[in-house]
């Protein structure tokens, strides 16, 4: 162990002790915050969902609460409140059945002073209301004095709870003549909560729950009757035949105001589908619940109770109340505990995991430090072994040099010789293409002379015959012809180099109509039906104008060729334009070409010609010339006798690339190249021959 590391190492674990003891603090103090974090939004929560409740329950009762004061204005109500005969009862019973069949309404039925049902929407059926009185009834009291009368509780007859609204008839606006209730049914709201998520219950006046999403707590003791009282109110048959058996608290209390309570309750609320709904089922009994208690009992012991039976299932709720002030209830929305319990473990959890996680980074930056700073003293001593190492080294590095150094000298002596014969190779390749190129050249320059000799001799038959300006243009034409003759032979002066290549938007139909002038004129082509047809507005093409002209010529001149021996020889040229390009096509009616010929027509020095008329290059070096404009010529048999050139041009320029290699393209044809120098040589030619 080095010296400098033992302070540090004893320092990592003094902090490391302490970050561990650190520990139950941390996880206490996250699970504290957590819980008190939770426990506002629960209540905050509670209260929203509360109010949701409390609009819908509200909203049930007052969809018919406008039917009772509506009612008690009615002239036909009026009217048999004045004057109780037969026949106006059971107008009204026609009456109030239609409505209570249009607002959905339960019953609906009007009481005299004396509290005797007159007439009801049930007139006709075997619980019917008429002649049963109810004036024991809070909801016709309250009518009596005057008010509009608010009550719940299970129905005489039909033993069925509902929410009574009652309104007082006065016929001259003082004297009360009787009352007009409305019974609404509240079990579809009943049902719309049993199906929710959430646990909820409103209690009455009493304390008894009368409505709950749990159908095993409805109609049970919540506030705790007192014993004086519980007689008398099952007497009323208020809440029927329920014994209204206490709920089975266990610890804790109901808030009677907005805060959040806790408590718990026995048993365990069965789910939505295996509810028990029937009326006087013993809760209590069925999960063996201890005997019930009053609001704020203390907790019950776990294990057995006193008389040896076991505890029922337990269940602890945070509790959320609402007062409802026009009815006198109370709503509760209970919130299972246990998920709080589980998020506040969870947060537990995560905070001690965060605790270790950062006690683990501490020890890790110590433990670096600590390798830090050994690392420092093991590089202290390398430093001074490698200088030691390095003084021995020394001289068998400087010996190694000086090798390097004759190596590297050699090498540059191998590479100079390597770029002689390179050179050397380059231009006895130049050589040997100059050599394969002579027949063309002879070929070309051969072509000129004829055409010249012809332009003489009819100048001076012109001059002859008094046509100076028929001879001048013929004259012109031999200087032309004169200049491409010099031109061919400058490319013997500039092989070895590479020249411009001079392309420029050039008119394809008048280049066209030039070389078709120039091959009638001169008489080689033998036949003068030479049709030419073109679109009109035709965009120029990118080329060089006199080697497009002669490209026409010798496809003309070897149609003239094919059309040997017609007896109507015809050459049909026609000039298309398709989106960036120009479509040429020479046609004629000639014998055709062979099929086995096809793929060999632009290779170079291939002819069919008899020996002697022709050294087969024409066609090769218009197919160079065509692939230098970037563009295609290829040949195919007519269907009803022929042949057809077709040439497609572009609109816009080739690259250099294309351009470089026009040379060894018009030599060599498509598939071969006989020299292997890269080098442009622009063939000019006025008649070239297949």
């Amino acid at each position: 162990m080095l010296g400098t590391s033992v302070s540090v190492k004893r320092t990592s674990r003094i902090v490391l002790c302490v970050l561990l003891a650190l520990l139950p603090i941390t996880v206490w103090m996250v699970t504290e915050f957590w819980r008190e974090t939770k426990l506002v939004d629960i209540t905050e929560d509670g209260r929203n969902k509360l109010e949701l409740y409390r609009s819908n329950l509200q909203g049930a009762i007052k969809e018919h609460e406008y039917l009772p004061i509506t009612l008690a204005s009615d002239k036909r109500i009026l009217d048999l409140a004045l004057f109780a005969d037969p026949a106006n009862a059971a107008a009204v019973n026609v009456y109030l059945e239609k409505l209570a069949a249009d607002s959905g309404a339960s019953d609906i039925y009007f009481m005299d002073q004396n509290g005797t049902t007159i007439a009801a929407s049930n007139w006709n059926s075997q619980a019917s209301f008429i002649g049963r009185n109810f004036s024991f009834r809070p909801y016709f009291q309250q009518a009596q004095a005057g008010l509009t009368g608010h009550y719940f509780a299970f129905g005489i007859t039909s033993n069925v709870p509902g929410y009574y609204i009652s309104h007082p008839v006065r016929p001259d606006g003082t004297t009360f003549e009787g009352a007009v209730v409305v019974k609404t049914h509240l079990e579809t709201l009943v049902q719309r909560w049993a199906r929710g998520s959430e646990s909820v219950l409103v209690t009455d006046e009493n304390g008894i729950v009368i409505i709950a999403s749990h159908p095993e707590w409805r109609f049970r003791d919540l506030g705790g009757l007192a014993a004086k009282d519980r007689p008398r109110i099952i007497a009323s048959r208020k809440y029927g035949d329920y014994p209204l058996a206490p709920m089975p608290l266990l610890s804790g209390h109901w808030p009677s105001d907005d805060d959040l309570g806790v408590l718990s309750l026995g048993g365990t609320p069965r789910s939505a589908g295996d509810r028990n709904t029937d009326r006087g089922a013993d809760w209590n009994a069925d999960q063996n619940a201890p005997a019930p208690r009053a609001r704020g009992a203390a907790n019950a012991p776990s294990g057995d109770n006193a008389s040896g039976k076991p505890e029922p299932a337990r269940t602890t709720y945070l509790v959320t109340g609402s007062t409802l002030p026009v009815q006198g209830w109370r709503m509760y929305l209970l919130t299972d505990k246990s998920s709080l319990d589980r998020s506040v473990i969870s947060a537990g959890l995560m905070g001690g995991a965060a605790h270790i996680i950062f006690t683990g980074l501490v020890f890790i930056i110590l433990q670096r430090r600590r390798a830090m700073l050994e690392q420092l003293e093991i590089r202290d001593w390398s430093q001074r072994e490698l200088e030691r190492q390095v003084r021995l080294r020394t001289a068998d590095l400087m010996s190694t040099n000086l090798r390097l150094a004759q190596e590297i000298t050699e090498r540059s002596r191998t590479e100079d010789a390597l770029r002689s014969a390179q050179a050397e190779l380059v231009q006895t390749s130049k050589l040997a293409a100059l050599g394969q190129m002579s027949a063309g050249i002879a070929h070309e320059i051969n072509q000129p002379l004829t055409a010249i000799r012809s332009y003489a001799e009819n100048a001076l038959k012109f001059i002859a015959r008094g046509n100076e300006e028929t001879a001048t243009r013929n004259l012109q034409r031999i200087s032309e012809l004169t200049d491409r003759m010099g031109r061919i032979t400058n490319n013997l002066k500039t092989f070895s180099r590479r020249p411009e290549q001079d392309n420029h938007p050039v008119d394809v139909p008048k280049q066209v109509q030039t070389a078709i002038d120039l091959v009638l004129e001169t008489g080689r082509a033998g036949v003068t039906d030479i049709a030419l047809s073109h679109d009109e507005h035709v965009r120029p093409v990118i080329a060089e104008a006199n080697q497009l002209t002669q490209v026409f010529i010798n496809l003309i001149n070897n149609a003239a060729d094919a059309c040997q021996n017609i007896s109507a020889p015809k050459i049909e040229i026609s000039i298309t334009e398709r989106e960036d390009r120009v479509l040429v096509k020479v046609n004629d009616n000639g014998h055709g070409i062979l099929p086995e010929n096809l793929p060999k027509l632009f290779d170079p020095f291939f002819t069919t010609k008899p020996f002697g008329d022709g050294l087969g290059l024409g066609l090769s070096i218009c197919y160079g010339i065509i692939r230098s404009f970037g563009g295609t010529i290829r040949a195919e048999n007519r269907p009803n006798g022929g042949s057809s050139f077709i040439i497609e041009l572009r609109h816009e320029g080739i690259g250099e690339d294309t351009a470089e290699n026009s040379l060894s393209t018009a030599i060599a044809g498509p598939d071969r190249n006989f020299g292997q120098t890269t080098t442009v040589l622009n063939m000019h030619s006025d008649q070239a021959d297949l």
